[in-house]
C-alpha cells in the first residue's frame, strides 16, 4: 500500500495496521513553509534522541536543504510503503512525513537497553577470557569483532519468523569457511516457514540432520572465546537476538568432549583432562548396565571378596537391579531439575540436603542396596564431568537403554548396545559432514581424542571443510 501525501491519512493508515495500539503516537510541527509529522512507538524510541537530532535540527533549519542533510541520525532511509513503515515502527524507529510528500523517512532512534557483558554462567571459565555473550546480536558481534581483527570476519543477516522476524547473524571467516557448507545452511534456514523462533533451540532443531538423534549436531555456546577458536577453525556461527548463545557448525562428536580450557594448560594436562572426559563418557552411558549385567547374569566374573561385598549389600533388598537402577537414576533426574529450576540459594540446600536424605532413606529402608547408591553417584559425576550441556543430557539419557539390554542380555546386551551407538554415530551427518569417524584421521586424532602439543596441530579438523587445512608453519621457532 502507497504513502497518501496527506499526514492524517498516513496517520490513519498505520494506526489501524498497527489496530489501534496504545503505544502509537504522532507529533505535528511547523518549520518554515514546512509541516513535518513523526509517528512513533512511545515504548521503543529513545525520547531524548528524537528531540536532539530530529526535532531540533528541523525547527533550526533555515535552507530548503534535503532531509538526509538536516537530521544527525546516522541510520536514515526512505520508503513509499507503508508496510515498510510499519515494520519500522516494531522495530523502534521513527517515522517522518512531510505534508504533501509521498514518502516517508524511517529514523532510527531505538531505545538501547541491555544487561551488561558478564561472566558466562553456562560454562566456567578456569583460564582465558571471562566475558560472555548477551541477549543483543549486535553486541556479541562487536564483541567477536574486537577478538577476529580481520576484514575476512563476514556477518550475514536473516529474518526468521513470519510474526516475530527474529533477526539471525550468520558469521564466517571469507578465506576458510566452506562455500558448499554455507550454501546448505541458507538453504535450510531459507526454508524454515515457522511463526515465531524459540532461539536457539528452535533453529537447531529445524536445520539438523537427524531429527530423532540423541546426539546433539550442533554445539550451543555462550563463550566468545570459544566461537573464535570455531570461526578459526573454518566453522560458521550462528547467532540470534533476544539469545546469550550461540549456535556452531558443523562439529563433530569429539567437539563436545573438548574445552577451551584445555588450551590454556600444557599439552600433557590438556591430554589427560580430554582423555579423562572420554573415560567419563563411557563410564555414565555403561556402569549402571554393567552393574546390572554383572550382578544379575555373571556375578562369578568378580572377585570374590567384591562378590561377597554386592551380597551382603543385596541381602535384605527387595527390588532386583534393573528397577533398583532406574529408581535411583529417575530420583536423581527428578532432584537434578528440582536444583536447575529453583532459586539459586535455595535450588543448591535442595540439591544436597535432597540428595543425602533420600539416600539414607533409602539404604535404611532395605529398597536399594549402598552398592548402588555408590554406582548412580559416580555414574552422575561422570556425566557432569562432560563440559557440553546437551551431550551430557544425551549421555543421561542413553544409560536407561543400556541398562534395559543388560538386564535382558546380560554383557552381551552392553556389547549389542554399544555396536548400535557406534553404528548410530558413523552414520551421523552434521550439515552433510561426517560426524563421529572424522575425528579418528590419522592426521586430526591428535586434537581429537588427545590434545598434542601446539606445534604437532598443524592441520584444521576435517570437518570443517576448510578451505586452508594448514593451520601452523613454524618449527622449532623457524619458519618452514
Amino acid at each position: 500500500m502507497k504513502v497518501d501525501p496527506s499526514l492524517d491519512v498516513t496517520e490513519k493508515s498505520l494506526q489501524n495496521m498497527l489496530f489501534s495500539s496504545s503505544d502509537f503516537k504522532s507529533s505535528t510541527f511547523q518549520s518554515g513553509n514546512r509541516s513535518y509529522r513523526l509517528f512513533y512507538l512511545d515504548t521503543m524510541i529513545e525520547l531524548a534522541v528524537v528531540q536532539e537530532h530530529v526535532i531540533r535540527p528541523l525547527l533550526q533549519q533555515t535552507e530548503d536543504l534535503n532531509l538526509r542533510e538536516i537530521v544527525s541520525v546516522l541510520e536514515c532511509s526512505e520508503t513509499e510503503l507503508l508496510s515498510d513503515a510499519v515494520n519500522a515502527l516494531v522495530q523502534g524507529k521513527t517515522v517522518l512525513q512531510i505534508d504533501g510528500k509521498m514518502k516517508l523517512y524511517l529514523l532510527g532512534t531505538e531505545v538501547k537497553k541491555e544487561r551488561s557483558v558478564n561472566l558466562p554462567v553456562n560454562e566456567r571459565v578456569l583460564r582465558g577470557s571471562n566475558e560472555a555473550l548477551i541477549e543483543n546480536v549486535h553486541t556479541n558481534i562487536n564483541l567477536l569483532r574486537k577478538m577476529i581483527v580481520t576484514p575476512d570476519l563476514v556477518v550475514k543477516y536473516y529474518l526468521v519468523g513470519r510474526r516475530s522476524n527474529t533477526k539471525v547473524a550468520l558469521l564466517y571467516l571469507q578465506e576458510l569457511a566452506n562455500e558448499e557448507v554455507i550454501q546448505e545452511f541458507e538453504r535450510r534456514i531459507s526454508l524454515i516457514d515457522i511463526d515465531y523462533v524459540e532461539a536457539p533451540g528452535f533453529i537447531q532443531e529445524l536445520i539438523e540432520d537427524r531429527k530423532f538423534s540423541l546426539f546433539p549436531q550442533l554445539m550451543i555456546t555462550e563463550r566468545p572465546d570459544r566461537v573464535r577458536s570455531y570461526l578459526m577453525n573454518g566453522k560458521m556461527g550462528i547467532l540470534t537476538n533476544g539469545s546469550p548463545d550461540c549456535i556452531i557448525l558443523p562439529v563433530s562428536f569429539w567437539a563436545f568432549l573438548q574445552s577451551p580450557d584445555d588450551y590454556q594448560v600444557g599439552w600433557l594436562l590438556g591430554s589427560a583432562f580430554r582423555f579423562l572426559r572420554i573415560i567419563s563418557f563411557v563410564v555414565a552411558i555403561s556402569l549402571p548396565g554393567a552393574y546390572v549385567a554383572l550382578v544379575t547374569f555373571d556375578p562369578r566374573m568378580l572377585p570374590f571378596e567384591i562378590a561377597l561385598t554386592l551380597q551382603s549389600s543385596m541381602q535384605y533388598v527387595a527390588m532386583p537391579p534393573v528397577l533398583e537402577a532406574i529408581f535411583m537414576l529417575v530420583t536423581l533426574e527428578v532432584l537434578r531439575e528440582a536444583t536447575v529450576r529453583l532459586a539459586s540459594p535455595i535450588g543448591q540446600t535442595i540439591g544436597v540436603v535432597g540428595g543425602i536424605v533420600i539416600g539414607t532413606v533409602v539404604v535404611q529402608s532395605n529398597l536399594v542396596s549402598t552398592m548402588m547408591v555408590i554406582i548412580v553417584a559416580f555414574t552422575a559425576v561422570a556425566s557432569f564431568s562432560i563440559p557440553s550441556y546437551e551431550m551430557s543430557s544425551a549421555v543421561r539419557l542413553l544409560s536407561f537403554p543400556f541398562i534395559l539390554m543388560a538386564a535382558t542380555f546380560g554383557l552381551i546386551g552392553l556389547e549389542l548396545s554399544y555396536l548400535i551407538v557406534f553404528t548410530h554415530l558413523a552414520r551421523l551427518n552434521t550439515m552433510g559432514i561426517p560426524y563421529f569417524y572424522s575425528g579418528l584421521n590419522k592426521n586430526t586424532i591428535m586434537d581429537t581424542l588427545f590434545r598434542g602439543p601446539i606445534r604437532s596441530l598443524k592441520e584444521r579438523t576435517k570437518e570443517s571443510l576448510s578451505k586452508d587445512n594448514s593451520r601452523i608453519r613454524i618449527r622449532r621457532g623457524k619458519h618452514e
